[in-house]
This record gives C-alpha cells, sequence and structure tokens, in this order.
C-alpha cells in the first residue's frame, strides 16, 4: 500500500470559544461569564504565564460600622457569620421590599464588580531588568491590558492612546495580531 501524502494547507488561527467577549452594546452581559472570560484570555495572550485568577474571599469576621442617628456618633461591632447572614438577608428583606418583590425598576444605580488577577515574577524586578535587560513594565502593561479589553470587550487598541499604540504594538506583538484574525467581535 502506498500513502499519498498531500500538501497541508496552512491553517487559519481558530477562535476558541470564549476566548474573547462576545457581546454586543445593546445586548445584556452576562458578568459571571467574565472571570472564565478573562482566564481563557490569559492562556492565550499571557506568553510569560505570569497572569493567574485570584480569588478574592471575604474574611469569616467583619466590622459593621452605624450611626442610630443622623447627629450621633458613629459606633464599630464585630459581626461573626450568623450575624454577617442575617446582615445580608435584612439588606435582601430591604430591597425586595423597595422594589415589590422586582416589580419597580431601581434607577440610577451601580453594579460594581471586582475582578482580580495577580501578576507573578520569577525574579525581582532590579534582576530582570538588569539581568535578562527586560522591562517588567512593559510585562505589567501587556497584563493590565489583557484584562482591561476583557472587562471592557474592547480590543487593546481601542484601550491606548494613539501616540502610545507603536511602543505597546512592539513590546506585546500578540495583543494586536488577535484584532487581524477576528476574535473581537462588535
Amino acid at each position: 500500500q502506498q500513502q499519498q501524502q498531500q500538501p497541508q494547507q496552512p491553517q487559519q488561527p481558530q477562535q476558541q470559544e470564549g476566548v474573547a467577549p462576545k457581546w454586543k452594546e445593546d445586548e445584556p452581559r452576562d458578568f459571571t461569564k467574565v472571570p472564565q472570560e478573562m482566564n481563557n484570555r490569559f492562556e492565550v495572550l499571557d506568553v510569560d504565564h505570569a497572569l493567574r485568577p485570584t480569588i478574592i474571599s471575604p474574611g469569616k469576621v467583619w466590622t459593621k460600622r452605624t450611626q442610630k442617628s443622623l447627629l450621633a456618633k458613629p459606633t464599630e461591632s464585630i459581626l461573626g457569620s450568623d450575624e454577617i447572614k442575617d446582615e445580608k438577608d435584612s439588606a435582601f428583606d430591604l430591597l425586595d421590599a423597595l422594589t415589590k418583590s422586582g416589580a419597580l425598576p431601581i434607577e440610577h444605580a451601580a453594579l460594581h464588580i471586582v475582578v482580580a488577577a495577580t501578576h507573578c515574577f520569577d525574579k525581582t524586578v532590579l534582576e530582570a531588568a538588569v539581568q535578562d535587560n527586560v522591562n517588567p513594565i512593559e510585562k505589567v502593561e501587556r497584563s493590565t491590558l489583557i484584562m482591561a479589553s476583557t472587562v471592557h470587550a474592547l480590543p487593546p487598541v481601542r484601550l491606548i492612546r494613539e501616540a502610545q499604540q507603536a511602543r505597546v504594538k512592539a513590546a506585546s506583538p500578540a495583543l494586536f495580531i488577535e484584532d487581524t484574525v477576528g476574535v473581537h467581535q462588535q
């Protein structure tokens, strides 16, 4: 038997599922998927593998600051896990009452989401600069652009001032390649 070898076609860069934010401004965004999108983008765009997802866990003991009335002195109390649960339940009950169980919209409200990552260096900043002749600021800049482009669902080029684009492109070309292969869709 003879096997014929066919010339291989050059492979086109494939878009990986979940690598780029895929939402449009007129559509609601599922913010619960942002951490996974960010992790996928770390794997694809962080060539040094220096970024790690960070889990933020609230402490088991909280400090509550309250004021009985407008002119009263503020007081502090320590809350344990049972008290924290009670306070959360009270807050949700109040929200439920104010919105009539969701029948009334909450306008002019802001939702704040905290997403964190840790940038790990193999060497100290001084060692990286002197021994490896590497600018650690460029590495951190790339990390922040990966995160910001994911959070804002914009290509990195739209987050950088025009005067700085050539410098950033020279330091982190992979951030700009994805714009040409259709990873970002608007």
